[in-house]
Formats: structure tokens, C-alpha cells, sequence
């Protein structure tokens, strides 16, 4: 087995695992929280309870059933476009970073139809400016897109 086959198994097995850490965080945020609670982590860190029905930081967030749809649709058409990219990458580095990343689009997904929005948990503000409430999910997907986007330009 080469190391790009190996990557290869290793990048589904980390999707995988975002999926299931990000899951569980979710789960164990809507067991134990109710909307509109804050529990203080630290000075800049709150953990609350919300959901995103729109895109990324909640922008477009629709006001239809069908604009909902839509964001569903373009969700899949995103994460069908990233397993392509994914199947054609030969850079052991890049498979594994859009392996996280389709693991972390994966599971927003399946918020979307478990919930009708993203579970979002952290709050992460200081002196009464919050950055959009985030969870595990978003920070693979931010991290993973930076990370990839560096290491195709240093090619």
C-alpha cells in the first residue's frame, strides 16, 4: 500500500471522526442546555444554545421552507464537489485536510435535517463584541479550508 493510499484511508477515517466528535459535542450541548442558558467557560468563552438556519456566520438565513431547501441543495452540491476534489488530490497533506473538511460539512448536513439549522455552542466574545456562536464542526471546516488554501499556494 503506498502513502497516498494510505493518506487516502486515513483521511476517511478522520471525516469519519469529525463527524462523531462533532455529533456528540452537539448532543451532549442539547441534553444538558436550554436555549437562551449561558454556562461560562472562562472570561472569553461562554457555551450556549443556539441554531443557525442560514450559511456560515448566519448570513442568508431563510425565511422560507424552500429558501431552506436551497441551502440544503447547495450543502450537497459543495460536499459532492469536495469527494470529487478529495478522489483527484495526490498531495498527502491536502487529502487529509479536505478529508476533515468534508467531515465537518458532512455534519453540519446532518444538523440541517435533524434540527432544520446547525447546533451551535461556543460563544467566544470579549468585552461585549461575540463573534457568531460556532461549533466543532466550523472550526475544522475554517481551519481545514486555511490550512489548504496555504499549502496549495506554497506549491
Amino acid at each position: 500500500m503506498t502513502n497516498l493510499q494510505k493518506a487516502h484511508f486515513f483521511s476517511i477515517f478522520l471525516g469519519l471522526f469529525v463527524i462523531v466528535f462533532d455529533q456528540a459535542s452537539k448532543w451532549s450541548v442539547l441534553a444538558f442546555l436550554e436555549r437562551g442558558s449561558v454556562v461560562e467557560v472562562c472570561k472569553y468563552v461562554n457555551i450556549i444554545l443556539s441554531y443557525n438556519l442560514g450559511t456560515s456566520f448566519g448570513l442568508l438565513s431563510p425565511a422560507t421552507e424552500t429558501q431552506r431547501c436551497l441551502i440544503i441543495v447547495l450543502s450537497v452540491l459543495c460536499i459532492s464537489f469536495l469527494i470529487y476534489v478529495f478522489c483527484k488530490l495526490r498531495v498527502i497533506t491536502e487529502k487529509v485536510l479536505c478529508g476533515a473538511l468534508i467531515g465537518g460539512a458532512i455534519s453540519n448536513l446532518i444538523d440541517r435535517f435533524i434540527h432544520g439549522g446547525v447546533v451551535d455552542f461556543v460563544d467566544a466574545h470579549y468585552e461585549g463584541w461575540h463573534w457568531p456562536a460556532f461549533n466543532v464542526a466550523d472550526s475544522v471546516i475554517s481551519l481545514s479550508a486555511i490550512f489548504l488554501i496555504i499549502t496549495s499556494l506554497r506549491r
